[in-house]
């Protein structure tokens, strides 16, 4: 029996905005989608978190989250009753290089919905027991990673991945002593520096006018500071291995990564092709490997993620703890590439990150967050189907290429959670050189 020749139907686009630069330095792209009853609108602020007191870091992602519990107007939960009764809900995340905040309501509803975010984005009351109680969420938020291997793993691997002395070296929402330091005062004064329409942009979709868009936002004036352009990041550290040491864990995690080029680099789609076969599918390289050959793990993921100023390129899983140091010294062998990608591993690739476009950017909520990445990386609302027009085409050549340019074995930092007292010397056994943090 002959396979069926499955071919896209048709060829897909990410949808098109308008975009409109109001007075107030306020950007907006507006995703017009008859018929999208549930509406998503996001504003991309340029709150990088080197901004923040060392002593105090965490404070944007307190002041974050602190937002909507009340404002001058309506204090106490009041704003949020009202949002509530509009069938709204909000939402935001902070990130090293930019934060977002925004949320969700039927598009009919977005008149009334849009001068009530705008109240709030422009007056918080940041109450006092507001602030504490949210200071004392993210503590908690954090000793729980913190308990959690992979969260941990994460950690270090950041930590060893930065410069110790730099902002990205260190999570968004800070440490515990960080964090227990942080005053409703201290988020009034990030608030009063950092929210500012100027240079921010509210991604926006659903069916919903242009009009009614401006009309709902216009409350949302000049009442802060504007931050300086983009500050430099952390420089290139020399690879690591470091051990998270949980004694009692029954397996080991383990990530290897570096920093690389990100979407402004012309390598990026063939790069994002490599990243898919080596490690981001099912039937990647060495997922085959480590779980279907070797029975070593329940899965191998990885790839390149795009960042604002850079990327990385990461790998890694759960593995028996047994088998570690075989695991990453197998992970090492694969990942030097000495056999060149097949055509086969490309176009697998290539037909499946094309392929699941149109999925992936369905809702609008998946259409926001899209522009909002795009949006808080200063790219426009068009890269999208300019990358997708370049990935098609990508070579077998050009992958096995481009990947072999930006990952090298020897420069990856490696992090590895779980016994440490198994673990240590079985990376020692590689030639390797771990540090128990």
């Amino acid at each position: 029996m002959n396979r069926p020749d499955v071919q896209l139907a048709t060829p897909w686009h990410f949808p098109t905005p308008t975009v409109v630069a109001l007075d107030s330095g306020l950007n907006v792209w507006h995703f017009h989608l008859p018929g999208q009853h549930v509406a998503t609108f996001e504003v991309v602020l340029g709150t990088q978190l080197t901004h923040e007191p060392r002593s105090k870091e965490g404070v944007a992602n307190v002041a974050l989250h602190a937002i909507d519990e009340g404002t001058i107007a309506h204090p106490d939960g009041a704003i949020g009753e009202l949002l509530e009764a509009q069938g709204a809900t909000l939402h935001g995340a902070t990130r090293h290089r930019y934060s977002t905040f925004g949320g969700q309501a039927p598009s009919r509803r977005l008149p009334e919905v849009l001068p009530l975010f705008a109240e709030v984005l422009t007056q918080p009351a940041y109450a006092e027991r507001d602030v504490a109680h949210h200071v004392e969420a993210q503590i908690a938020s954090y000793e729980s990673r913190m308990a959690s291997p992979g969260a941990a793993n994460r950690i270090a691997l950041r930590a060893a991945l930065y410069d110790p002395g730099h902002r990205d070296a260190r999570p968004t929402s800070g440490d515990p002593e960080t964090i227990a330091a942080i005053t409703a005062a201290d988020a009034v004064a990030w608030h009063r520096q950092h929210y500012s329409p100027a240079g921010a942009t509210l991604v926006i979709a659903g069916a919903v006018t242009l009009d009614e868009v401006l009309d709902g936002i216009a409350g949302w004036q000049v009442t802060a500071a504007v931050s300086d352009g983009l500050r430099p990041t952390s420089p290139l550290q020399e690879p690591k291995v470091v051990v998270v040491d949980h004694p009692d864990a029954v397996q080991a995690t383990l990530t290897l990564a570096t920093r690389t080029v990100t979407r402004h680099d012309p390598r990026w789609p063939a790069l994002r092709v490599a990243g898919h076969a080596v490690a981001g599918a099912f039937a990647s390289r060495l997922n085959l490997e480590l779980r279907e050959r070797l029975g070593y793990t329940y899965g191998i993921r990885g790839g390149f993620t795009p960042g604002v100023d850079e990327g990385q390129f990461s790998v890694g899983g759960s593995v028996r703890t047994e088998v570690a140091g075989d695991a990453v010294a197998r992970l090492l062998d694969g990942l030097a590439l000495e056999e060149p990608f097949s055509d086969q591993e490309v176009d697998d690739a290539r037909q499946f990150l094309v392929g699941i476009a149109p999925l992936a950017n369905e809702t609008s909520a998946d259409i926001v967050a899209q522009g909002s990445a795009l949006a808080g990386a200063g790219i426009g609302p068009g890269y999208l189907d300019d990358h997708f027009n370049v990935l098609q085409r990508v070579t077998t050549e050009e992958a096995t290429e481009a990947f072999r340019q930006v990952v090298d074995p020897a420069q990856l930092t490696i992090a590895v959670t779980g016994a440490a007292a198994e673990l240590v010397p079985a990376l020692e056994r590689l030639g390797l050189q771990p540090e128990v943090v």
